[in-house]
């Protein structure tokens, strides 16, 4: 009997369509692939997976023109549609791009949609490049914070952090080659915990607990080593991926899930060295969860991937005085980080500088696209 797909990734608008396309020749059984876009010739010549058009009405089959109330008002004409494809799966992974009408409208909308139907909902959203002007900026940080509030993890993926990877003179698609070695990375250690098998397996409903609620800060970080030692080197290689090192990023966090892949030269003592080096780096000290699985075709290839998060901590109340006003009880309890706090640090709570086109208060090696050497 066949099993049903116990995750389903969807990728929503122009970009999250297009990287999602390139993921899902290479992914496992256990991930559903539903493509969501505005644009009727984006969801027909999309290639893999399903494919849903929203917004038929609203958009006549183009696209939002970059306006997220649109994108908003699109995906919740669809959102039956959207509920009957995230009935069933028990992970949703949702990959967009923030900036724009589509991502950063119909986003919440679709992660709301996903948790109503019981799934947990895992965000990857990239960000704008600094060059893209200081409207879609200020889009994505608005899409950043809807979304974040609910889904119930949310990974960055900062375009400028991309340019790092390679060279000046690298063709484009190789420049998003490593967003999509992450996101992939991802979705094969996530579909690993519902697959049996593994060496050290993990309980998929334990791992479902480490995003228990929507808004808790998230870690992912992604690692391969080779050779003698490719575990360490893997694991080691995790703690210097970029996502973990934005700026921004979530350093440390109290439940980590450790997925470790390797050939079938690899020993549990192996994964067991490489998840010490992953704690010591990020943390894990309330849970640590462990999946390990031998991959025959890897060789001496080993590839660590690094999922956490931190259940936000109420604030305690404050002694009420007299006469003072109540609290208000939907105020959230964790604030998230913004793009301003992320890309701008201490100029956040100023005015955007532009100077031809770029914001001259994001540092300049982010800005430039300067390589730094690897701690």
């Amino acid at each position: 009997m066949e099993r049903a797909p116990s995750i389903l990734l969807i990728g929503l608008g122009g970009a999250g369509c297009s990287m999602v396309s390139r993921l899902a020749p290479a992914l496992p059984a256990e991930v559903q692939v539903l493509r969501v876009d505005t644009d009727a010739r984006s969801v027909a010549e999309g290639g893999a997976g399903a494919a849903l058009q929203v917004g038929r009405a609203q958009t006549r089959g183009m696209g939002t023109g970059g306006e997220p109330a649109l994108g908003a008002v699109a995906a919740e004409a669809e959102e039956a549609a959207l509920r009957r494809a995230c009935i069933g799966p028990a992970l949703v992974v949702l990959v967009t791009g923030l900036g724009g009408g589509t991502g950063s409208g119909a986003a919440p909308v679709v992660a709301r949609v996903a948790a109503e139907a019981g799934a947990t909902v895992l965000a990857f959203a990239t960000m704008p490049f600094s060059h893209e002007g200081e409207r879609r900026m200020r889009q994505a940080n608005e899409g950043a914070i809807a979304l974040g509030q609910k889904a119930h993890g949310l990974v960055f993926v900062h375009n400028d952090l991309l340019l790092q990877q390679v060279s000046n003179e690298a063709p484009l698609s190789e420049t998003f080659a490593a967003a999509d070695a992450w996101v992939g990375g991802a979705l094969r250690a996530l579909a690993a915990a519902f697959e049996p098998g593994a060496l050290v397996p993990v309980d998929p409903v334990a791992l479902r607990s480490i995003l228990a609620s929507p808004g808790s800060p998230t870690l992912f970080a992604y690692g391969v080593g080779s050779g003698a030692g490719a575990a360490l080197q893997a694991a080691h290689a995790a703690g210097s991926c970029p996502l973990a090192h934005a700026p921004g990023a979530v350093t440390k966090v109290a439940a980590l899930f450790v997925y470790v892949a390797g050939g079938p030269t690899m020993t549990s003592n192996d994964a067991f060295e490489a998840v010490g080096a992953v704690r010591q780096r990020f943390g894990g000290e309330t849970t640590t969860l462990l999946c390990a699985r031998i991959v025959p075709d890897f060789g001496d290839r080993v590839e660590v991937s690094v999922l956490g998060a931190s259940l936000p901590f109420p604030k305690p109340a404050p002694k009420a005085r007299k006469g003072a006003k109540a609290a208000d009880a939907a105020q959230p309890l964790f604030g998230f980080a913004t793009e301003e706090t992320i890309r701008r640090g201490l100029f956040g709570g100023t005015p955007m500088t532009f100077i031809e086109g770029q914001d001259v208060d994001v540092p300049t090696y982010i800005r430039k696209a300067v390589r730094l050497p690897g701690g």
